[in-house]
């Protein structure tokens, strides 16, 4: 805010991602007490959370089906899905960046030589970095991208970038998330718990 009382934008750093998870009215009684368990282990604002951002136009095999995921579809395994033996590479996610850039730069370049091929990520593809959420604003046919919000780190050059899906490292918004899960759930109330960027961690 200004002497004057009026707000004002001095950076374009000064914005950050702000994640909301809504949950249904009804839980699984086994879920709720994970749920809760694990707001527990949050301590409010303290703990950092490692979120997957779905995406239902993401990047992925639909945009480039010469890369093999597993068999659920992506490119990570959680344990549930198996990529076929006899596929070098299956199950592996090789979109790296081809020059390094510095903490602050809104441009980063993608080597698209493969192998596998690999196509320009489309406008509006959201990618992340180390924990770190960005979205494709421009690119070009070179593997150039013009990138919101600004590098929050140095990247070096051969850095694999997240695709599908990106992760999101975020804290609780308050120290009051979730907190009241199970008096809302009592009486049908859907429950939105907010994270906010995490830059040091």
């Amino acid at each position: 805010m200004s002497l004057a009382g009026h707000e004002q934008i001095v950076a374009p750093n000064a914005a950050v991602w702000e994640v909301a998870i809504t949950f249904p009215r009804y839980f699984n009684e086994a879920d709720l007490r994970d749920f809760e368990r694990k707001v527990s282990m949050m301590r409010g604002r303290y703990n950092v959370v490692d979120l997957c951002i779905c995406d239902p136009y993401k990047y992925g095999s639909g945009v480039n089906p010469k890369q093999v995921g597993f068999d659920d579809g992506t490119w990570f395994t959680d344990g549930t899905g198996f990529t076929d033996a006899d596929i070098t590479g299956g199950g592996s996610q090789p979109v790296l960046t081809s020059s390094s850039a510095s903490a602050g730069d809104t441009e980063i370049t993608i080597d698209l030589a493969g192998p596998p091929e690999i196509p320009m990520m489309r406008l509006n593809d959201f990618f992340s970095i180390n924990g770190f959420l960005y979205k494709v604003c421009g690119r070009l046919a070179s593997g150039w991208m013009r990138i919101e919000p600004p590098l929050r780190e140095n990247v070096p050059s051969g850095t694999q970038i997240d695709v599908d899906p990106p992760h999101f490292f975020g804290r609780f918004a308050t120290d009051d998330e979730g907190r009241r899960m199970r008096e809302f759930l009592k009486w049908g109330e859907q429950v939105t718990v907010r994270f906010v960027e995490a830059f040091d961690r």
